[in-house]
């Protein structure tokens, strides 16, 4: 399946710029139509003399908010590069629900690109959640230190078994078979028994489909996330392919351990499904 359209949450400041160069330089690669998304969270004053009955300020401050918006999409369809076609989507609601806003607008797409300054585990309104765990399709997330357009030359794929993973892989695939080369890494277990030889199923699966794919085994390690991103540092990676892992508590989804370490010291773009 060819990549054809891209939504991209467009935030103010330097993470919508490191989010819009990203987004833009995939559709150059891909020829993929890129959906820009604004969020214009409505202002929900606090119980106070200044705005009790004020309903003229009240909807001042919203306006403003929609005009950085739309503004910030100016900026991003101005920097679009010749034959790339955009469009914009604002979303206007209270803060809390934006993410799941975004995320069913994400169920309408190839995938979606956020940035990771969204990512803390304990923002309610986190837009990384809500694409992750409400669109049903995969993330790309872009750490907030990333400079300069997406490079594909070479993938890590992160290799558990999981369901996650399988739709990582599905879901990237247009991508792997871009890269020069994909190195399939999966983390070794005590009790396993060698001549099962895990994780060259999925390997010889890609390799199918074209890619240049290797297998490695990395030892066992507690610490899951941290090992993930310091071989990928050390094997200069240039994006992570990987399941991204949450539980139900309440009503609300909360990331699992090691993809929590993930999005917060990621320093690699990571491709990622739930």
């Amino acid at each position: 399946m060819a990549i054809k359209d891209i939504l991209v949450h467009l935030g103010t400041g330097a993470a919508g710029k490191v989010t819009a160069e990203f987004a833009l330089s995939l559709a150059v690669q891909t020829g993929a139509h890129v959906t820009a998304v604004g969020i214009a969270a409505l202002f929900m004053p606090p119980p106070s003399a200044d705005y009790m009955g004020n309903y003229e300020a009240i909807d001042e401050v919203s306006g403003k908010r929609r005009v950085a918006a739309e503004t910030a999409y100016e900026s991003f369809a101005a920097a679009a590069p010749e034959g790339v076609q955009t469009e914009s989507v604002i979303i206007e609601t209270i803060a809390p629900f934006a993410k799941d806003r975004f995320g069913k607008l994400g169920r309408h797409f190839d995938f979606s690109v956020v940035c990771q300054r969204a990512a803390d585990a304990d923002d309610e309104n986190s837009i990384v959640q809500g694409a992750l765990f409400g669109s049903g399709r995969p993330v790309f997330i872009v750490p907030s230190v990333h400079e300069g357009p997406a490079r594909l030359g070479k993938a890590m794929v992160c290799w558990d078994g999981g369901i996650p993973a399988a739709r990582a892989i599905a879901g990237a695939m247009p991508l792997l078979l871009r890269s020069g080369r994909v190195e399939v890494v999966r983390m070794s277990e005590k009790a396993e028994v060698p001549e099962e030889l895990p994780g060259f199923n999925i390997a010889r699966h890609l390799a199918r489909h074209g890619t240049n794919a290797a297998l490695t085994t990395l030892p066992p390690a507690k610490d899951v996330g941290n090992a993930i991103l310091s071989y990928a540092a050390e094997s200069a990676a240039d994006y992570i392919v990987m399941g991204g892992y949450g539980h139900w508590k309440l009503t609300e989804f909360v990331l699992g351990g090691t993809t929590r370490t993930i999005l917060s010291s990621m320093t690699a773009p990571v491709f990622m499904a739930h």
